[in-house]
């Protein structure tokens, strides 16, 4: 081992949901693997406390005792970039938007997610939302239970990863992550494709709709970004007691062709930013509804500008329009459907 070297294909990475908040996944068969796009580890700097300072010990230099480490009570981050899949992509939204709307009792199994506007958030402690642990395979098999995504950022273009969907964003957990005797059985894991002949992969090349108020855009990228901004709370042994999600946040950002269609929607932010901030439906979608495959976002959202435009597309000259999900009462900021013949029972 002391003489070995990786390659980072080595490196993998899957994610399982568990069955309670306290307990950690440990059936193989029931990992999903991402297909991540650059391999990754936790940030084991970010679950470390430190305390560094000069004590009145006497000296004028900075002496071994002056710092404090500890890991308990601490926040571990896991970074993660990978292609969106059929199989993996719905537990990642379940993850990041914790609110649960409804799944089919049969094949395709649609599934449909909305950021709550409800004035409290899941008790993870008492079970409710969901937790995922998430394994690595590498040099070091670790393992990190009790994580939620906290940011998951959607995007697509046709120059980046064949026009795929990729997925990135962090996994959080207020448990410390196991790096001792971790078992990673990656023969046993879920492929992060071609599940029960599920469709795998969403290309930007493929979506079937795009569009603001009703009018069809002629996109050159697309983005949407879900945060909750997660914290642990309490400390029970340094392991958190539970999860807080103070504030659920759903970003839309469009490079589209520069047209009648979005001149007119600039040119109505610019001449009346009251209307030109009145709500409006944003959709992206892959697929026909309720079939294996289909894929859809809307947002109830208002304009936030500032416009930019670019110039140096050889498709045309491209504008930005960026968008920002409101809940009003009765549209909610984003609702998530997804179908992809996988019966997760919730």
């Amino acid at each position: 081992m002391a003489d070995a070297i990786y390659a980072p294909s080595q490196f993998r990475l899957a994610i399982a949901p568990q069955a309670d908040f306290a307990t950690e996944n440990t059936t193989q068969g029931e990992f999903y693997e991402l297909d991540i796009t650059s391999p990754t580890q936790p940030d084991m700097a970010s679950g470390i406390i430190e305390d560094s300072r000069k004590r009145s010990d006497g000296k004028r230099v900075m002496s071994p005792t002056d710092t404090y480490r500890a890991t308990t009570g601490g926040t571990y981050v896991i970074p993660f970039e990978c292609i969106a899949t059929g199989a993996t992509l719905d537990l990642l939204l379940k993850s990041a938007i914790q609110d649960f709307v409804s799944e089919e009792a049969t094949t395709p199994y649609q599934k449909v997610f909305n950021l709550d506007d409800g004035t409290t958030g899941p008790d993870f402690s008492a079970d409710a939302g969901i937790m995922l642990t998430v394994l690595g395979a590498d040099a070091e098999n670790w393992s990190a239970r009790n994580c939620i995504v906290r940011n998951l950022t959607l995007s697509a273009s046709p120059g980046t990863n064949g026009g795929r969907l990729t997925a990135s964003g962090e996994f959080m957990t207020g448990f410390d992550i196991d790096i001792s005797s971790v078992t990673a059985t990656t023969a046993s894991w879920q492929s992060p494709g071609d599940i029960a002949g599920q469709v795998a992969y969403f290309p930007f090349q493929s979506y079937a709709n795009c569009s603001v108020a009703a009018a069809n855009l002629v996109p050159y990228s697309f983005s949407i970004t879900m945060a909750n901004g997660a914290v642990r709370v309490g400390n029970a042994a340094g392991l958190a007691t539970n999860y807080h999600m103070p504030l659920f946040t759903a970003d839309c950002e469009i490079v589209a062709k520069l047209d009648a269609i979005t001149d007119d929607l600039i040119d109505t932010y610019r001449t009346n930013p009251a209307a030109g901030s009145a709500e409006v439906a944003v959709i992206m979608d892959w697929g026909t509804d309720d079939t294996d495959g289909h894929l859809k976002f809307l947002l109830n959202a208002i304009y936030t500008g500032p416009t930019t435009r670019d110039f140096g597309a050889e498709s045309g000259v491209g504008v930005t329009l960026s968008y920002s999900g409101v809940d009003d009462g009765t549209n909610k900021a984003l609702v998530a459907t997804i179908a992809n013949a996988i019966d997760r029972s919730w």
